[in-house]
């Protein structure tokens, strides 16, 4: 190093003494300079990506450090909310803004409306599907994807009424304490229902039903105790936005029509049901047809509302068993 520093100083003399200008100097330094620079910027560029690449294997596999790179990450994005609101960013599709383009509508449907290509899906069906032993995937491949519903008979969730009364009174405080939607039974008024009341006067009346969404946060999530996911509910699947609980004994139902939309999953828990699929419109004036189909204690039904109105009633009366059943709904995106 010295004698590249002894080179360097006779060569700034020998400069001098030609009385070489500045602008000559720097041309004539030009590409040392250059090689300077650029070997600053490979220095560097050296330690800058050595802590990123570090920085990114342990994001990439260790999740304990991304977990907490990302706690951090908040925190600090939080303490910056007083100087930048940055929330418009967070919740924007693109941190670009780019110039209105037109797209066309897509037609806006009513709940018992179809697209009419959906039509062709449902003109061959003659009866409703059977499977056991499924996974999700197969499940959505093979029927959900083609808007068919599908019977799963070994489901095996069952409960009785009394094992359901004991969950609900005893430890569901938030589900008793929450406003039910959708509410029809013979057990109160409707303006007096209150659900503990109504599930309190289910063992000394002979001939009741009972019927109820959970529409509350609190109340879906208290739903669990008693609402347990099928064994081929995946783990990716968000949880259901909304329950229902369906309930009668003693007592003939006629076909009810249900609102229910997105993935719905149908599980009877004791007795039966009567259960009936409809074509939306306009689908229904083409050649698709009505099933009709009862779900047996233990046994599941799984299909998606874009294509089918649900119903339900009672007609075979049995006087041992109450008929339960359990609906969940899903936000369901392909």
């Amino acid at each position: 190093m010295a004698a590249v520093e002894r080179e360097l100083e006779q060569f700034l003399e020998q400069c001098r003494r030609q009385q070489f200008n500045e602008q000559e100097m720097r041309n004539i330094c030009q590409p040392l300079v250059w090689h300077v620079r650029l070997k600053q910027l490979r220095r560097w560029a050296q330690w800058l990506l050595l802590p990123a690449l570090l920085a990114y294997l342990l994001w990439s596999y260790c999740d304990t450090c991304a977990w907490t790179a990302s706690a951090v990450g908040r925190l600090l994005l939080i303490q910056l909310l007083p100087y930048w609101n940055w929330t418009p960013y967070y919740n924007a599709q693109c941190l670009i803004e780019r110039g209105a383009e037109e797209q066309p509508s897509k037609p806006s449907l009513g709940r018992h409306e179809t697209l009419w290509e959906n039509c062709v899906l449902c003109e061959s069906l003659e009866s409703i599907p059977t499977a056991s032993n499924v996974s999700y995937s197969m499940l959505e491949t093979q029927y959900l994807e083609r808007g068919l519903p599908v019977i799963i008979t070994d489901c095996q969730l069952r409960v009785d009424l009394d094992s359901l009364l004991v969950r609900i009174l005893e430890k569901a405080p938030d589900l008793l304490a929450s406003e039910p939607c959708d509410v029809s039974s013979n057990l109160l008024l409707r303006q007096l229902f209150n659900l503990d009341a109504a599930l309190q006067k289910i063992p000394t009346t002979s001939a009741w039903h009972l019927q109820f969404r959970n529409c509350e946060s609190k109340a879906v999530k208290a739903s669990r105790l008693y609402s347990d996911r099928p064994y081929y509910y995946p783990r990716h699947l968000e949880p259901f936005y909304s329950s229902w609980l369906l309930m009668a004994h003693n007592v003939a139902r006629h076909q009810t029509e249900i609102f229910v939309r997105g993935l719905i999953f149908v599980q009877q828990l004791s007795g039966h049901f009567e259960w009936r699929l409809q074509p939306k419109q306009p689908c229904d004036e083409a050649s698709c047809p009505n099933l009709s189909l009862r779900l047996n204690e233990g046994e599941c039904l799984v299909y998606s509302t874009d294509l089918w109105r649900l119903s339900y009633g009672l007609q075979q009366l049995q006087a041992r068993h109450a008929s339960i059943a359990t609906l969940l709904e899903v936000n369901w995106q392909l």
